[in-house]
């Protein structure tokens, strides 16, 4: 009889956190997928323009490297959102880096 009330107890315990688990786990998971999907259309969208131009006009983006300047694009707003969501998980707010002369700072 003692291991079932170790075991009553165990599932008391452990239930609600493993819920609070899999529900984080969760979000992060749909979260991260539709930011990847967002960023996926968005890309897709773009090339597919792209492709529509005329030849002469793909040859000209082509020697512009147009693609590398789109994924580049894509990959800063995708490490914009990640610094942004990494710093309302850590409850952190930026600290401001300038400040107007006059005030506490030194005038050069």
């Amino acid at each position: 009889m003692q291991y079932l009330f170790v075991a009553h107890l165990l599932v008391m315990i452990l239930g609600p956190l493993i819920k609070m688990v899999l529900r984080i786990i969760g979000f992060g998971f749909v979260s991260y997928i539709g930011f990847n999907q967002i960023i996926g259309a968005g890309q897709d969208y773009m090339v597919s323009k792209m492709g529509e131009s005329g030849p002469i006009i793909q040859n000209i983006l082509g020697l512009a490297k147009f693609d590398v300047c789109v994924n580049i694009f894509f990959a800063a707003i995708a490490t914009r959102f990640l610094l942004a969501g990494i710093d309302k998980a850590t409850d952190r707010k930026r600290n401001q880096v300038w400040r107007k002369p006059g005030g506490t700072s030194i005038d050069a």
